[in-house]
């Protein structure tokens, strides 16, 4: 019982968006630097209130492409706060989990964001936070219409 208080508390503690050791999800690299790589399928962004993201999925309609995001949530002080969360399409992109790790929960500001990122595409309020999306076009090839071929 003693355990489940201590990891109850630590998921209380942490925002909107809980930091459970051993969660597959959870990419962590040191104590002050982790993010979530989601899939779009999970449940898991809908249930930290992250279900109006702006994620598309790839297809034949869009001729191949869709908008994978990354929620990155600030602090009132304007710091990262909690893991930023990348929801993704297909698969992660290695250049965008490598921005990711550029991000340090607490130290990294929005400053560093924006200068890492570029402008923001779309800001909202979430359990209190300010959550910043960014969008990464992704493509998939099989997705795409064949040449003359309708868009049902």
């Amino acid at each position: 019982m003693g355990w489940f208080l201590v990891g109850s508390l630590r998921t209380a503690l942490c925002g909107f968006v809980p930091h459970v050791s051993g969660d597959p999800d959870l990419i962590q690299s040191s104590p002050h630097q982790a993010y979530y790589r989601i899939s779009i399928d999970s449940k898991k962004w809908w249930a930290w209130g992250l279900g109006g993201a702006p994620v598309e999925e790839p297809s034949a309609q869009n001729r191949g492409y869709g908008w994978d995001a990354i929620a990155i949530p600030f602090d009132a002080r304007g710091r990262v706060e909690f893991a930023p969360v990348y929801i993704y399409t297909i698969i992660p992109e290695a250049f965008e989990e490598a921005r990711l790790r550029r991000l340090y929960e607490g130290i990294t500001t929005m400053a560093d964001v924006l200068s890492l990122y570029g402008s923001v595409r779309e800001v909202r309020h979430v359990a209190g936070y300010e959550l910043w999306y960014y969008q990464i076009r992704v493509w998939n090839p099989a997705e795409e219409l064949p040449s003359g071929a309708p868009a049902n």
